[in-house]
């Protein structure tokens, strides 16, 4: 979910409805026939800017930072996070305990998947949580009492820089223009080392532990990230996991004296042990105190999404007057070839780089909560997504096509239905 960015949507857009009409001659070749698009329709669709602050927000993306902007408001997230277990923790049996040397949590960033000022020094802190998280979570969890705020798992300063450089220095000296958006950037956070041996020791004594995530669970219930220090940044952070390093001694030849020897050299290797995945529950805390600015424009009738939660846009969408129009076209030697619905967008202005975000997601009302309850992908029938245009600063759904084409078939069959109960009365 791309949350850390604001659209405005205006009140009213264009929508076009293109159908087909073929000038085909029963005997000629559909070669020779001359096939024209005849109608370009453009429709008003109208909408009103809804209140929303609580979102499902289960997912493998993390947020976390802290962020005010006048113009927009001011943004806290936090995330609470559950583990999926290796099933094996590919650390040879003779290694001992005492060769267990560290554990260190890795939060991936991809290059640009951070919203403010990459060089803002930051702070967070990592704690145990206590208890099992519900299943059940939202946006607006409270952690509190399911970690102990006195006891924190591992501290980290950070920014989400290269080598505490601007980007453009970084991707001068390194890069060049060729400079690769998706490069990766991590927060590296030290973990106590009797953690990393107490969780050695358990797979050891009971490897079923890390058989399934449930079981895993109750051993480990997973870790709260709370932003302890620090503004002006939110990273996302695409994966997570936890890695163990140890040493083990190794037989190597070297060259002493012009002769060749044997002797043991002591290595470092390193196992992932758990990590962020879609079997586990993972939920970003994030709370978002929208600003007067977008509460006035609201006020003055103006269609805002907001996100990560704020406001969504609840759009009327003239599905009969589209069908009518379809219908006088002579819908029997017509061919719907395309429906579109054209939103625009106004920027807000801010230092923090906050732009619209690259997808923008439209449901049918009805399908909401199921939408999100279930995970489910747009199908471009009941729900369907854009990307943003930059150049004409605006999103295009062009994938509305079966959706109208299904409304046609519905109001098709209804009318069926209807001609055949007036013909069963008129028999009676």
């Amino acid at each position: 979910m791309k949350i850390k960015r604001l659209l405005y949507i205006l009140p009213a857009c264009c929508l076009s409805l293109l159908s087909c009409e073929s000038d085909y001659i029963p005997g000629d070749s559909l070669i020779r026939g001359e096939v024209a698009i005849d109608i370009d329709s453009t429709f008003v669709v109208t909408g009103h800017s809804i209140y929303n602050p609580q979102i499902k927000t289960k997912s493998m993306t993390q947020l976390i930072g802290n962020l005010s902007i006048p113009e927009y408001g001011d943004l806290s997230c936090s995330f609470v996070t559950q583990f999926m277990p290796a099933e094996s923790l590919n650390i040879p049996d003779s290694i001992p305990l005492e060769d267990i040397k560290s554990m260190r949590l890795r939060f991936r960033f991809a290059n640009m998947s951070f919203t403010g000022d990459s060089l803002a020094p930051q702070q967070l802190k990592i704690y145990r949580l206590t208890k099992q998280l519900p299943n059940d979570i939202m946006n607006d969890f409270d952690p509190t009492g399911y970690y102990n705020p006195n006891s924190p798992l591992g501290v980290k300063s950070y920014t989400a820089s290269h080598l505490g450089m601007a980007d453009k220095v970084y991707k001068g000296q390194y890069y060049g223009d060729s400079f690769s958006p998706t490069w990766e950037r991590a927060i590296w956070v030290d973990l106590p080392k009797e953690f990393a041996l107490n969780v050695v020791k358990e797979y050891r004594d009971n490897p079923s532990t890390f058989q399934t995530p449930s079981s895993f669970s109750e051993y480990f219930h997973g870790i709260y990230v709370e932003p302890y220090f620090g503004n002006g940044l939110v990273v996302d952070i695409t994966n997570t996991e936890v890695i163990t390093y140890y040493n083990y001694t190794r037989k190597v030849t070297v060259l002493e004296n012009n002769q060749s020897i044997t002797k043991d050299s002591v290595m470092t290797d390193s196992v992932t042990l758990f990590c962020v995945s879609p079997e586990i529950i993972s939920s970003n805390n994030i709370k978002y105190n929208v600003s007067d600015n977008i509460k006035k424009k609201i006020n003055e009738g103006q269609a805002i999404v907001s996100a990560p939660a704020g406001y969504n846009v609840e759009i009327s969408f003239p599905t009969e007057e589209i069908i009518d129009k379809y219908v006088l076209s002579n819908a029997n030697m017509s061919v719907v070839n395309n429906l579109t619905i054209s939103i625009p967008v106004e920027n807000i202005k801010n230092d923090y780089g906050l732009t619209p975000p690259p997808y923008l997601l439209m449901v049918k009302s009805s399908e909401v909560d199921k939408f999100f309850a279930e995970n489910i992908i747009p199908d471009g029938k009941s729900s369907f997504w854009a990307s943003y245009d930059e150049s004409s600063q605006s999103y295009n759904f062009t994938s509305m096509r079966d959706y109208i084409i299904q409304a046609i078939k519905e109001r098709n069959k209804k009318e069926d239905d209807s001609k055949n109960e007036e013909s069963e009365d008129y028999k009676a």
